[in-house]
């Protein structure tokens, strides 16, 4: 699905990502996770968090998402401005698909802004598609919320993937 234009590794969120990753929510979200909540994130048996860096170790972005009883909850996704379009949200995206495939989950979801076109494009060319709304979810500008999921078919039945 597209090769990032940088050499990038997608590992798991440490500790020595945590402020960083903070300074990224302020800049990306009009109410961002505080240090504190993506710290709590590290011993959370549910937490799949994801970060992504540059072979220097620099971040790049994350991704963070919820395996709850095999339904996995995309909470964020970001990059930092200065690198998107570069392909890291795609290997973000990439990878949070391969834990649940390789986790059985039965579904992947998330919210996006309906006006986030950068987002939905992202998305859908990895078959997620819209199956609600959540109308005023987002404050700041005030938007609702198209409720994206992706779909795994169950085991054995890899010709049924909704793609």
């Amino acid at each position: 699905m597209g090769k990032p234009n940088m050499e990038i590794r997608i590992v798991p969120l440490e500790r020595r990502h945590i402020s960083i990753l903070a300074e990224l929510e302020q800049v990306c979200f009009a109410d961002p996770w505080s240090e504190n909540a993506l710290i709590e994130e590290l011993e959370n048996p549910q937490a799949v968090f994801l970060t992504a860096e540059n072979l220097r170790g620099e971040v790049l972005g994350y991704a963070g998402m919820h395996n709850i009883l095999g339904e996995g909850y995309i909470d964020n996704i970001a990059v930092f401005p200065q690198m998107q379009g570069k392909g890291i949200g795609s290997e973000l995206v990439n990878a949070l698909l391969n834990y649940g495939k390789q986790n059985g989950l039965i579904f992947i979801t998330l919210e996006v802004r309906p006006s986030n076109e950068a987002a939905l494009s992202l998305y859908r060319k990895y078959g997620f598609q819209q199956e609600g709304v959540r109308r005023g979810y987002y404050r700041h500008p005030t938007e609702d919320a198209w409720i994206l999921t992706r779909w795994f078919p169950p085991a054995g039945h890899e010709s049924l993937r909704k793609e």
